[in-house]
């Protein structure tokens, strides 16, 4: 075996690698343990990293391929302060570089802050402290966040409903952001994120040099606060995503209460769309990202409507609001006592007639156009439904709109005049089901 070349070694231990849980189950139910599921051959990579030194070197890259860190906190405010040990020891042993996907699971709860219905603050300075940290040793092609609404709020420094979020019962949520490839070097990413700040900054001082004429009139003010620059967000501008995606997990929970259809859910969707009052007035999501994947089981198809009138200039966007394969939540009978099932498939049915009809329409009525009418692929995670599916097929057939057609089952795909598909790449790791991409050993 010593005479065997190390890049003919390396091949062979490819093959021994297999999916991490974070690249096939970001879209079941969040939970703080989802991803505690050991692949099926990491244990054989890491015999192979024991047998010799020169095969641990070779192997190792690949067992740090896939970071998932759970950063011990007591407390929100002072957590950014500390050194992370994880990143000392990717620097030191040069695994920084290979690290492909960063996955970060938050389990804390500020229950003083949920007691007042809040949402709990972290300082905008600690928080670039935190992401600068992180994205100054690893560089990788997708980032998620793990962690309660409030929590995921407080990252984002955007505020969250939560009167109703008692009826919800969500405990976890997942945000994700990703891209197709990195980028020429590190420091253009750095400098995109540099140059953001430094505008933002700038706008920032002129708002405050231009309201201190009336700094005594206009405190406390509702006006005030209106116009007021929410707090800025790196982590969606540190590096140039490509595509987004959010799993708020079920809502069946909401289903048991009277007049579940009036609730609103503990949700960042509206901060990321900027469709709320200030601070989630300006969004959150960047111009770079064009894919979207939004996974919610059994919404509201009021709370769906946030998402089908204010979307963003996307091109492609894939909705999952069903449990998936290999999902009981609908045989649960703890889950589902006190539910009327067909509560949850009419609510279903109401956001799934909604979204073709904008999806067929791609314009307001007054003509002016919407950012539907960039789309080019829609994906359903819900296709198993197959007669809900092929109903949704002969929708879009019967409204008479040119251009939308079934590449696969679950997909449409927009035409050009010449009948060449306009979609856009989909190998988004972790984003797109790991059976749609392209198969091979690296």
């Amino acid at each position: 075996m010593d005479r065997v070349p190390p890049e003919i070694l390396l091949h062979v231990f490819e093959f021994l690698n297999s999916p991490a849980p974070s690249q096939v189950r970001l879209r079941d139910q969040p939970s703080d343990d989802m991803l505690d599921v050991k692949p099926k051959l990491s244990q054989s990579l890491k015999t192979v990293s024991l047998v010799r030194k020169s095969w641990r070197s070779l192997v190792l890259p690949s067992l740090f391929r896939h970071i998932l860190w759970r950063p011990k906190i007591s407390s929100l405010a002072a957590f950014t302060l500390n050194p992370i040990p994880l990143l000392r020891f990717l620097e030191d042993n040069r695994l920084d570089r290979g690290v492909t996907t960063f996955t970060m699971v938050v389990d804390f709860v500020d229950k003083e802050a949920d007691a007042r219905h809040i949402t709990p603050e972290i300082r905008s300075v600690d928080l670039e402290w935190l992401w600068d940290q992180l994205f100054s040793v690893v560089d990788p092609l997708r980032f998620t966040v793990i962690a309660p609404p409030t929590t995921l709020a407080a990252f984002m420094s955007r505020m969250l409903f939560l009167d109703d979020a008692w009826s919800f019962s969500i405990p976890y949520h997942i945000l994700s952001l990703a891209r197709t490839k990195k980028g020429s070097s590190r420091d253009k990413s750095l400098s995109v994120h540099i140059d953001a700040h430094l505008s933002n900054l700038q706008l920032s001082n002129r708002e405050n040099d231009t309201s201190r004429p009336s700094q005594l009139v206009t405190i406390g003010s509702s006006t005030s606060i209106r116009y007021r620059k929410p707090p800025a967000c790196p982590l969606f501008t540190i590096r140039p995503w490509t595509s987004i995606l959010l799993n708020e997990g079920s809502s069946t929970k909401v289903y048991r209460t009277y007049e579940f259809f009036l609730r609103r859910p503990p949700s960042m969707l509206g901060a990321l769309l900027g469709c709320e009052e200030h601070p989630n007035n300006t969004p959150l999501i960047p111009p770079t990202i064009v894919d979207f994947n939004y996974i919610a089981i059994f919404p509201l198809s009021s709370h769906f409507e946030v998402l089908l009138q204010h979307l963003p200039k996307i091109e492609r966007l894939f909705v999952q609001l069903a449990p998936g394969r290999g999902n009981r939540l609908l045989e649960d009978k703890d889950e589902m006592k006190h539910i009327d099932p067909a509560d949850l498939w009419m609510e279903r049915n109401t956001a799934y007639s909604s979204l073709m009809r904008e999806l067929t329409v791609g314009a307001t009525p007054t003509g002016t156009a919407r950012n539907w009418s960039t789309l080019q692929v829609f994906e359903s995670g819900d296709a198993e439904d197959r007669e809900a599916w092929d109903m949704a097929v002969e929708f879009v057939k019967r409204s008479g709109v040119k251009g939308w057609v079934e590449e696969r089952e679950g997909v449409l795909v927009k035409q050009d005049e010449d009948g060449n598909e306009t979609g856009t790449e989909r190998e988004i790791d972790g984003h797109i089901a790991v059976e749609n991409t392209p198969t091979g050993p690296f």
